[in-house]
């Protein structure tokens, strides 16, 4: 720091001493500003002014703001920072006794003494006078993303612009069912009233059950971090409200793929002009339940044909950090039959065609029509369910099913499924696809 801002006085005392920037003489309606720095002690002089010119710094570089500029809560509470002072909202100021009141305005006094004219964020942020600025969901939704940089770390452009594409839906189904209402005034009645009206899209068979509950739980997610960080004394209305699932809404479910829909499409794949890693790929899929994004994407080191009971491994490579939100979607899924030779041919190289950013998206479009010949209900996604299906029917407790597909099992948190070993888990799954086998040949005869 420069010794200029220190200026010794005739009582021997040090005071600090700032210029006021010609462009800001107006504002502060002064050419310098000196504050006294109560010691004789050079050294200690120093370290008081260091503080001050810090304070007076961020008063000097704020952007001039205009009486049109829009008041949000991060400008208030930036103007707030910058001026040295803790915002209050009107209610907070309201609740206070005489004692705090005093207390909070006269740290706004003190701000004042220094600003001759001060800007509209600058009263509000001293004042506390102005109400929370209303918020319709896809600004809550947007001022979220600002907030959470983290969520979209590790992940290149595509992928990133896919998730925040996910989230918005959300925010644009709320605007869709309630309008742009503020979100920052409304009660808990209308998020109620939300959840209700996407309970009864669910219903009529327009969005699967758990598609609307993950929205819902995004608007949640979102209202909450907002409030958290821009409206600390407001009450979330979404921390209540869930769909739940009932008869009522059970028609909104994932789609599995019948035996029947099984033989026909692997008819259709072996007539079809398909490549054959879209054909391992789908062969592998079928066989293990893992999805398209968690295959395409695996490398030569996740492929173990050697050992006793032959697997793949589904986690962390170099292609990718972790598989969805990692936990229990890390582990590792024998291979038995048409799995098993499809995972041969390509073990020494993985998937090249598809292990890029949004190499999966590529293998459900090629797949998707050819299976929509079959069934206009079944996706890719519907060899996962199939598989849960038959895990669950031939007799294997949640738990093995959920060691196998991914899924979280309550009160078990081992990394890699649950503690099965690979000859429990090649067992299970053997099961499971002789109940397939067993199926397919009586539709046959």
């Amino acid at each position: 720091m420069s010794l200029d801002y220190i200026v010794p006085r005739k009582n021997g005392k040090y005071s600090f001493r700032i210029t006021v920037p010609k462009a800001k003489r107006a504002k502060f309606g002064k050419r310098e500003f000196w504050v006294t720095l109560g010691t004789r002690d050079r050294k200690e002089a120093i370290v008081r002014a260091a503080a001050l010119l810090d304070h007076y710094m961020k008063l000097f570089k704020a952007d001039e703001i205009s009486d049109s500029t829009p008041l949000t809560m991060p400008l208030i509470q930036q103007t707030s920072e910058r001026l040295g002072i803790q915002y209050h909202t009107p209610e907070a100021i309201e609740a206070a006794s005489v004692q705090d009141y005093v207390a909070v305005m006269s740290r706004g006094i003190e701000a004042l003494e220094k600003i001759k004219n001060p800007d509209i964020a600058e009263v509000a942020a001293i004042g506390g006078a102005v109400e929370p600025p209303a918020l319709n969901m896809l600004q809550v939704f947007e001022r979220y993303v600002e907030l959470t940089p983290g969520k979209f770390l590790n992940l290149d452009k595509r992928a990133q612009d896919k998730k925040k594409t996910r989230y918005k839906r959300a925010a644009l189904d709320f605007t869709d069912a309630m309008g742009e209402i503020d979100v920052v005034t409304m009660p808990p009645k209308q998020a109620f009233e939300f959840a209700g009206k996407i309970a009864a899209r669910v219903a009529e068979g327009k969005i699967a059950l758990e598609t609307a509950q993950a929205r819902l739980r995004f608007i949640n997610m979102f209202v909450a971090k907002v409030f958290r960080s821009d409206y600390t004394s407001k009450t979330n209305p979404f921390d209540k409200v869930q769909i739940e699932s009932n008869d009522a809404v059970e028609t909104g479910k994932y789609y599995a793929f019948k035996e029947t829909e099984i033989l026909a499409l692997n008819d259709k794949l072996e007539q079809s002009n398909a490549n054959d890693e879209l054909k391992a790929i789908l062969a592998i899929s079928e066989g293990t339940g893992a999805t398209a994004k968690e295959l395409c994407l695996l490398t030569p080191s996740d492929f173990h044909l050697d050992e006793p009971f032959p697997f793949i491994t589904i986690g962390p490579n170099e292609h990718r950090k972790f598989v969805k939100t990692g936990k229990e979607r890390h582990r590792d899924i024998p291979l038995i039959g048409k799995a098993l030779e499809a995972a041969k041919r390509y073990a020494k190289t993985g998937f090249p065609r598809y292990a890029r950013s949004g190499g999966s998206e590529a293998v459900s479009a090629a797949a998707n029509k050819l299976i929509h010949q079959i069934s206009e209900e079944a996706t890719t996604y519907s060899y996962r369910h199939r598989m849960a299906d038959l895990l669950r029917n031939s007799g294997c407790l949640d738990t093995m099913k959920n060691s196998i597909m991914g899924h979280s099992s309550p009160g078990m948190s081992m990394h890699y499924g649950d503690g099965y070993d690979m000859p429990n888990k090649h067992k299970a799954l053997k099961k499971a696809l002789a109940l397939a086998e067993k199926k397919q040949k009586q539709l046959k005869n």
